[in-house]
């Protein structure tokens, strides 16, 4: 499996302190700490079976920026054709190999990969290989990152089990968040990795 050095990540430190994260916030500076993690450490939340790790969280910083990190199992779908109004997100590819949707073109991402996608473009990701893959996301504003626990947290909730079910909850999350589903927009390639429809 091909991997990214860590230091191809360290453009991201000069990313949070540009003006594109920047903004004007009434807190003052003392009531943000500092913190450091380690990529694949800590408590994740599981969502649909695959963990996210929280690095970042809004309110952390006075960006309110967020930084996550998730394991894309092989062979499985990441997230379906999707639009957000309110969130900008930022991919690296860091291990494995992924695939994006960026509108309608399909875009093979290899380690070192950097997706930028402003909100109200229709992407997705999916990964149809044999291995797993490593992303870590950058999301603004951040608060998006609560989609995740939301999720979860229903499916515990309903007892839901099937992936019809489990996607009818990611759909209703979604829309509270703004975020708009087409599933109609799925390539091929993403398309095999569904399960069959119910009998």
């Amino acid at each position: 499996m091909k991997k990214v050095t860590f230091g191809a990540v360290a453009g991201i430190v000069a990313l949070l302190a540009s003006p594109l994260f920047a903004h004007q916030h009434e807190s003052t500076h003392g009531e943000y700490h500092a913190s450091f993690t380690k990529l694949g450490e800590g408590k994740p939340i599981m969502y649909t079976g695959r963990p996210i790790y929280q690095h970042v969280k809004t309110g952390d910083l006075p960006s309110e920026i967020g930084l996550f990190e998730e394991i894309l199992p092989a062979k499985s779908l990441g997230a379906p054709p999707h639009t957000h109004t309110n969130e900008d997100e930022i991919f690296i590819v860091l291990d494995g190999t992924v695939h994006f949707l960026n509108g309608t073109d399909e875009v093979v991402a290899e380690p070192g990969t950097v997706a930028s996608l402003p909100r109200n473009n229709q992407h997705g990701f999916w990964n149809p290989y044999d291995e797993p893959a490593q992303l870590l996301v950058l999301v603004a504003p951040g608060h998006f990152q609560e989609f995740f626990g939301a999720v979860e947290a229903a499916v515990k909730a309903s007892g839901a089990k099937s992936p019809q079910n489990i996607g009818a909850i990611i759909g209703q999350e979604a829309a509270k968040k703004g975020v708009m589903i087409d599933m109609s927009a799925l390539p091929p390639s993403a398309l095999a990795l569904l399960p069959p429809p119910p009998q």
